[in-house]
Protein backbone atom coordinates (compact mmCIF):
# COMPACT_ATOMS: atom_id res chain seq x y z
CA UNK A 1 0.00 0.00 0.00
CA UNK A 2 1.40 3.42 -0.99
CA UNK A 3 1.97 5.82 1.49
CA UNK A 4 0.09 9.02 0.89
CA UNK A 5 0.61 12.62 3.18
CA UNK A 6 2.06 11.88 6.77
CA UNK A 7 1.86 8.06 7.02
CA UNK A 8 -2.13 7.54 5.64
CA UNK A 9 -3.26 6.22 2.51
CA UNK A 10 -4.20 8.46 -0.27
CA UNK A 11 -7.85 6.35 -0.06
CA UNK A 12 -8.31 7.40 3.38
CA UNK A 13 -7.32 11.21 2.57
CA UNK A 14 -9.93 11.43 -0.28
CA UNK A 15 -12.55 9.35 1.94
CA UNK A 16 -12.42 12.18 4.29
CA UNK A 17 -12.21 14.97 1.63
CA UNK A 18 -15.44 13.50 0.48
CA UNK A 19 -17.17 13.37 3.87
CA UNK A 20 -15.63 17.32 4.66
CA UNK A 21 -16.89 18.23 0.99
CA UNK A 22 -20.62 18.83 2.45
CA UNK A 23 -19.64 21.03 5.29
CA UNK A 24 -17.39 22.53 3.13
CA UNK A 25 -19.92 23.78 0.88
CA UNK A 26 -22.45 24.54 3.77
CA UNK A 27 -19.25 27.20 5.16
CA UNK A 28 -19.19 28.30 1.62
CA UNK A 29 -22.95 28.85 1.45
CA UNK A 30 -23.01 30.53 4.56
CA UNK A 31 -20.18 32.76 3.50
CA UNK A 32 -21.48 34.22 0.21
CA UNK A 33 -24.96 34.48 2.18
CA UNK A 34 -23.68 36.77 4.35
CA UNK A 35 -21.75 38.69 1.51
CA UNK A 36 -24.84 38.91 -0.44
CA UNK A 37 -26.78 40.46 2.66
CA UNK A 38 -24.61 42.71 2.52
CA UNK A 39 -24.91 43.83 -0.31
CA UNK A 40 -28.90 43.60 0.21
CA UNK A 41 -28.58 45.74 3.09
CA UNK A 42 -26.20 48.38 0.89
CA UNK A 43 -28.90 48.54 -2.19
CA UNK A 44 -31.53 48.99 0.68
CA UNK A 45 -30.19 51.73 1.74
CA UNK A 46 -29.16 53.47 -1.00
CA UNK A 47 -33.09 52.84 -1.96
CA UNK A 48 -34.39 54.20 1.58
CA UNK A 49 -31.65 57.52 0.87
CA UNK A 50 -33.23 57.97 -2.59
CA UNK A 51 -36.77 58.36 -1.57
CA UNK A 52 -36.13 60.87 0.96
CA UNK A 53 -34.48 62.61 -1.48
CA UNK A 54 -37.21 62.24 -3.76
CA UNK A 55 -39.29 63.57 -0.57
CA UNK A 56 -37.34 66.39 0.20
CA UNK A 57 -37.24 67.39 -4.01
CA UNK A 58 -41.04 67.60 -3.56
CA UNK A 59 -41.40 69.61 -0.78
CA UNK A 60 -38.39 72.11 -1.85
CA UNK A 61 -40.81 72.69 -5.38
CA UNK A 62 -43.99 73.00 -3.47
CA UNK A 63 -41.93 75.80 -1.18
CA UNK A 64 -39.66 76.98 -3.82
CA UNK A 65 -40.79 80.49 -2.01
CA UNK A 66 -39.06 80.47 0.61
CA UNK A 67 -36.40 78.29 0.26
CA UNK A 68 -33.76 80.66 -1.29
CA UNK A 69 -34.31 83.32 1.35
CA UNK A 70 -32.22 81.63 3.59
CA UNK A 71 -29.40 81.58 1.33
CA UNK A 72 -27.88 85.40 2.42
CA UNK A 73 -27.34 87.04 5.30
CA UNK A 74 -29.66 90.04 4.78
CA UNK A 75 -33.25 87.85 3.05
CA UNK A 76 -31.98 85.01 6.60
CA UNK A 77 -32.48 88.27 8.28
CA UNK A 78 -36.11 89.26 6.99
CA UNK A 79 -37.14 85.56 7.04
CA UNK A 80 -36.49 85.61 10.64
CA UNK A 81 -39.33 88.35 11.05
CA UNK A 82 -41.82 86.30 9.32
CA UNK A 83 -42.38 83.76 11.80
CA UNK A 84 -45.17 81.44 9.43
CA UNK A 85 -42.93 81.43 6.44
CA UNK A 86 -39.49 80.83 9.08
CA UNK A 87 -41.09 78.00 10.64
CA UNK A 88 -41.39 76.71 6.78
CA UNK A 89 -38.12 77.12 6.40
CA UNK A 90 -36.89 75.24 9.31
CA UNK A 91 -39.13 72.47 8.41
CA UNK A 92 -37.55 72.54 5.00
CA UNK A 93 -34.27 72.02 6.61
CA UNK A 94 -35.33 69.33 8.98
CA UNK A 95 -36.33 67.27 5.83
CA UNK A 96 -33.10 68.46 3.89
CA UNK A 97 -30.93 67.35 7.07
CA UNK A 98 -32.42 63.75 7.30
CA UNK A 99 -32.58 62.95 3.53
CA UNK A 100 -28.64 64.08 2.96
CA UNK A 101 -27.93 62.48 5.77
CA UNK A 102 -29.64 59.04 4.59
CA UNK A 103 -27.91 60.08 1.13
CA UNK A 104 -24.33 60.49 3.33
CA UNK A 105 -24.51 57.49 5.08
CA UNK A 106 -25.39 55.18 2.12
CA UNK A 107 -23.74 56.59 -0.85
CA UNK A 108 -19.43 55.74 -0.90
CA UNK A 109 -18.78 59.77 -1.17
CA UNK A 110 -15.00 59.26 -2.55
CA UNK A 111 -16.37 57.40 -5.51
CA UNK A 112 -19.81 59.51 -5.48
CA UNK A 113 -17.88 62.53 -6.43
CA UNK A 114 -21.45 64.41 -8.04
CA UNK A 115 -23.48 62.91 -5.14
CA UNK A 116 -21.70 64.23 -2.44
CA UNK A 117 -21.34 67.74 -4.54
CA UNK A 118 -25.14 67.65 -4.83
CA UNK A 119 -25.53 67.31 -1.01
CA UNK A 120 -22.95 70.04 -0.36
CA UNK A 121 -25.54 72.71 -3.11
CA UNK A 122 -28.59 71.36 -0.70
CA UNK A 123 -26.72 71.85 2.37
CA UNK A 124 -25.19 75.11 1.56
CA UNK A 125 -28.53 76.76 1.00
CA UNK A 126 -29.59 76.91 4.87
CA UNK A 127 -25.82 78.10 5.28
CA UNK A 128 -26.88 81.20 7.45
CA UNK A 129 -29.40 78.83 9.58
CA UNK A 130 -26.95 76.10 10.22
CA UNK A 131 -24.08 78.91 10.95
CA UNK A 132 -26.48 81.17 13.30
CA UNK A 133 -25.80 79.61 17.32
CA UNK A 134 -29.67 80.85 18.49
CA UNK A 135 -31.14 79.38 15.59
CA UNK A 136 -28.99 75.92 14.93
CA UNK A 137 -27.96 75.44 18.21
CA UNK A 138 -26.11 72.14 20.34
CA UNK A 139 -29.14 70.63 20.97
CA UNK A 140 -30.63 70.51 17.52
CA UNK A 141 -26.72 68.70 16.64
CA UNK A 142 -28.15 65.53 18.45
CA UNK A 143 -30.30 64.27 15.78
CA UNK A 144 -27.56 63.99 13.54
CA UNK A 145 -24.99 61.52 13.55
CA UNK A 146 -21.37 63.02 13.92
CA UNK A 147 -19.52 62.23 10.57
CA UNK A 148 -22.16 63.55 8.88
CA UNK A 149 -22.80 67.10 11.72
CA UNK A 150 -19.05 67.69 10.86
CA UNK A 151 -19.57 67.47 6.92
CA UNK A 152 -22.56 69.71 7.34
CA UNK A 153 -20.61 72.38 9.47
CA UNK A 154 -17.66 71.93 7.22
CA UNK A 155 -20.10 72.69 4.40
CA UNK A 156 -22.06 75.60 5.96
CA UNK A 157 -18.71 77.10 6.76
CA UNK A 158 -16.74 76.73 3.45
CA UNK A 159 -19.44 76.32 0.38
CA UNK A 160 -21.65 79.33 -0.14
CA UNK A 161 -25.13 78.75 -2.76
CA UNK A 162 -24.50 80.54 -6.17
CA UNK A 163 -28.35 82.19 -5.20
CA UNK A 164 -26.14 84.18 -2.53
CA UNK A 165 -23.59 85.29 -4.50
CA UNK A 166 -25.75 86.74 -7.61
CA UNK A 167 -28.45 87.64 -4.90
CA UNK A 168 -31.54 85.41 -6.50
CA UNK A 169 -32.68 85.30 -2.63
CA UNK A 170 -33.07 89.00 -2.90
CA UNK A 171 -35.44 89.11 -6.35
CA UNK A 172 -36.91 86.21 -4.66
CA UNK A 173 -37.92 88.17 -1.52
CA UNK A 174 -39.30 91.04 -3.67
CA UNK A 175 -41.43 88.79 -5.87
CA UNK A 176 -42.98 87.01 -2.92
CA UNK A 177 -44.05 89.88 -1.36
CA UNK A 178 -46.02 90.90 -5.03
CA UNK A 179 -48.08 87.35 -4.29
Amino acid sequence: MATGLFGVSWTEIIDFLLKLAPAASIVGGILAARVQLRSNRQINAVMIAKNHYREMLDAFLKNSDILYLGSNPTSFAELKKDIPRYRRYRTLFTLMSFAMQELYLAMDLKREKNWEHMIRVFISLFRNYILSPEDYGPYNHQALTPSFLAFLMDTAQNFEHSAARTSVAQYLKDETRLT
